[in-house]
C-alpha cells in the first residue's frame, strides 16, 4: 500500500488533528522482475481523519541524523525524511510492539501510538546514512 501522509496541527486548545489518504497498490511477481500495480479498488482514495489522544504538543524539531533518537512518552508522532540527497534512511521502532517503518527520502509518517491515552510509548529513531528529518512529538 503507498501511503501519503498530511498533518495538520492546531495550537487551539492544545490539539492535534491529522489526516491521511493512501491508493491501495498489490504487488506481482514476474520472471523480469517484482511491478506494483493498482488493486482491486482502482481510482478509490482511502481517506481518514483523527483528533489525537495526546494533551500537549512539543515544538517542532529538525537536524541532522548523528545518533539514536530515543523519545519516550509518546503519544502522537509526526516524522519525516528530509533527505534531498535520496540515499540515506530513517527507520522508527516503536515501542514493544515490534513495529519497524523505514522512511526514504521525501517520506513521513503521523499516527497516534498506543492504544489508549494513558500508554506510554517508546520510539527509537536510526537512520541508513546521515539524513535530515523533522517530528513533532505528541504527549
Amino acid at each position: 500500500m503507498d501511503m501519503l501522509l498530511k498533518v495538520i496541527v492546531t495550537s487551539m486548545a492544545d490539539s492535534i488533528i491529522y489526516k491521511n489518504h493512501c491508493t491501495p497498490q498489490e504487488k506481482l511477481s514476474f520472471a523480469s522482475g517484482d511491478r506494483w500495480y493498482l488493486d482491486s479498488d482502482c481510482g478509490r482514495k482511502l481517506t481518514g481523519n483523527c483528533e489525537s489522544k495526546s494533551t500537549s504538543i512539543g515544538t517542532p524539531v529538525t537536524g541532522t541524523y548523528s545518533s539514536t533518537i530515543s523519545l519516550s512518552d509518546v503519544k502522537f508522532l509526526h516524522i519525516k525524511n528530509t533527505d534531498t540527497s535520496g540515499g540515506s534512511l530513517l527507520f522508527l521502532d516503536i515501542g514493544s510492539t515490534g513495529a519497524r517503518i523505514k522512511l526514504s527520502a521525501g517520506q513521513s509518517f503521523s499516527s497516534d501510538l498506543g492504544a489508549t491515552a494513558s500508554d506510554s510509548i517508546t520510539v527509537a529513531i536510526t537512520a541508513g546514512g546521515t539524513p535530515s528529518y523533522e517530528y513533532i512529538k505528541g504527549s
